[in-house]
């Protein structure tokens, strides 16, 4: 990269001086008359140089031999790859997670949205939905702006990276209480029961319950086993079958085991959308009178009950599927942690001051 002259001859056989700026675009040299030498000086043909590098950092030059797409045109190559070659179960939630971002920005390069345009985003989104909702919806462009910078569809910086998330505060996982769950499981049809039973039993998650087939289920040897492509992290995990599981699964063997799904529909299928669960296990919380609970919560109402019982957070986190120990202490109670260590402490010197007061006997 950089300045040069060129020469260039005229029909007339006259030559003419010109200023030259030399620089890489997608890997391939490009080369660009900046004006005659004299009417253009060579600090201004560095200075379009410069201009040129930040163009190419950017994103803002078209890559050589092909056009950068627009958001909407690679938004469709995008949601070919999450359905068909990375088989996301719930590809088409990032349908609708572009569905507000298309409206806006469809017709945009994808090396023409800025920050600036995601801040806007942002705030447009935040006077009709919730921060955490704008959140997934961001991660879900922030995703296909990495896809297309792998795919050298533009050459920029992620303009949601660089805009950053929304700070949600987390929010407090409600835990489902034993009287609740009485009162739950009372007004629940055998169906949605048995999938509640089991959530509570496991901490699946509601799409790996709806998922699981019988050749996952070891009654022999008491085990569950969550298949890759039905996991979130698309890692393969064990899960022990307890007795109130058992007894369950071994009723639903009886009642449903001519289909190879564990929890069919009432045609023996697969539920197609999971929506149709979530509205039922709804109705029956409000039948039962139980408000802000979540199905996921009973997940993280099954974790909270092992930490309870005195589990370990290894063992807990390998149930669970957690990659990171951290996501399974939350669970956890640090004041209790803290105060029981401190206790320890005084366990110690208390055990130590015995231990030497029965040597001293010892000797005598």
């Amino acid at each position: 990269m950089g300045v040069f002259k060129r020469w260039i001859k005229s029909k007339d056989g006259k030559k003419t001086a010109y200023w030259y700026i030399r620089y890489m675009v997608n890997g391939k040299d490009k080369w660009e008359s900046v004006g005659k030498v004299g009417l253009v000086t060579k600090a201004m043909a560095q200075a379009k140089l410069e201009e040129r590098k930040r163009q190419v950092r950017l994103g803002q030059l078209d890559i050589i031999g092909t056009e950068i797409p627009t958001v909407a045109e690679f938004a469709k190559e995008y949601i070919k790859y999450v359905r068909d070659v990375a088989k996301k179960r719930a590809w088409w939630r990032d349908t609708y997670g572009l569905r507000h971002f298309l409206e806006l920005f469809k017709g945009k390069k994808l090396s023409e949205v800025t920050p600036k345009d995601i801040d806007d985003y942002k705030r447009l989104r935040l006077a009709e939905v919730k921060p955490s909702t704008v959140n997934r919806e961001l991660q879900v462009i922030r995703y296909l702006f990495n896809l297309a910078k792998r795919w050298k569809k533009f050459y920029g910086d992620n303009p949601v990276s660089q805009s950053g998330l929304i700070p949600v505060n987390n929010q407090v996982e409600r835990i489902l209480t034993p009287e609740e769950e009485e009162r739950l499981l009372s007004v629940c049809n055998s169906s949605l029961r048995a999938i509640i039973i089991t959530a509570l039993n496991t901490g699946m998650r509601k799409g790996e319950i709806l998922s699981l087939r019988w050749e996952d289920v070891d009654l022999e040897n008491n085990l569950i086993t969550v298949r890759h492509d039905i996991s979130k992290s698309k890692k393969v995990r064990r899960i022990p079958i307890n007795a109130t599981l058992r007894k369950l699964l071994l009723e639903q063997k009886l009642r449903d085991g001519s289909s190879c799904f564990v929890f069919p529909n009432s045609k023996g299928n697969p539920y197609k959308r999971h929506d149709s669960v979530k509205g039922a296990f709804e109705r029956a919380c409000k039948k039962a009178g139980i408000h802000g609970l979540r199905f996921h919560d009973l997940r993280h109402t099954a974790a909270t009950r092992m930490v309870e019982t005195g589990a370990s957070i290894v063992a807990i986190s390998r149930i669970l599927g957690h990659s990171d120990l951290k996501t399974t202490m939350r669970y956890t109670h640090p004041e209790d942690s803290v105060r029981e260590a401190i206790e320890k402490l005084s366990t110690f010197a208390q055990n130590r001051s015995k231990n030497r007061s029965n040597e001293e006997m010892e000797k005598v």
